[in-house]
């Protein structure tokens, strides 16, 4: 369960894994780093990069391209990573009372975002019945100041706590 900024997952259309590895690197070398991997995950429209740079920092960036540049006809979704655990509840359980909590102040409000993709094992309202006690913070489903986001990809779950911003989509700029 180790921390890494590092990581993020980008959605691309299905199938369509190449070219999406391609307009990711190509993005990824523009902003500094050349030596960015793009790799499958276990579910198709979902890749997983490893670059060097902080990861809020290319979504910020990816967001002042989005003006300058055409828009990313693949990589259309980037989501930084902030931790990873098996996906099995108390895996995820354990990391949110170990890690998440303390990332959201007393005061700051919360909500929670839950992306399941291959894991048939558990509906995503009762995942959220499970975690979300876990955090005793005010819940602000509207604009809460973070976002605690779950996304479960096959065997693996990345989790993150993100601020409005963190997250560049295509679909929400257009």
């Amino acid at each position: 369960m180790a921390r890494t900024t590092t990581d993020l997952l980008v959605s691309y259309p299905w199938r369509r894994f190449r070219p999406a590895r391609r307009e990711i690197l190509r993005i990824l070398k523009h902003l500094g780093d050349g030596s960015a991997r793009a790799e499958r995950t276990d579910v198709d429209g979902v890749a997983l990069v490893h670059t060097v740079l902080d990861s809020r920092e290319v979504i910020r960036r990816c967001s002042e391209l989005f003006h300058a540049a055409p828009v990313p006809e693949f990589a259309i979704k980037w989501v930084p990573v902030d931790y990873w655990c098996d996906t099995d509840l108390a895996a995820m359980k354990r990391l949110i009372t170990e890690s998440i909590l303390v990332e959201i102040e007393p005061h700051e409000t919360w909500g929670m975002k839950v992306e399941k993709r291959r894991w048939q094992n558990c509906h995503t309202a009762d995942i959220v019945a499970q975690l979300a006690p876990l955090i005793d913070r005010r819940v602000d489903l509207g604009h809460p100041d973070k976002l605690v986001r779950v996304d479960l990809v096959g065997r693996r779950t990345a989790i993150s706590v993100l601020r409005p911003g963190d997250i560049f989509s295509v679909a929400a700029r257009v």
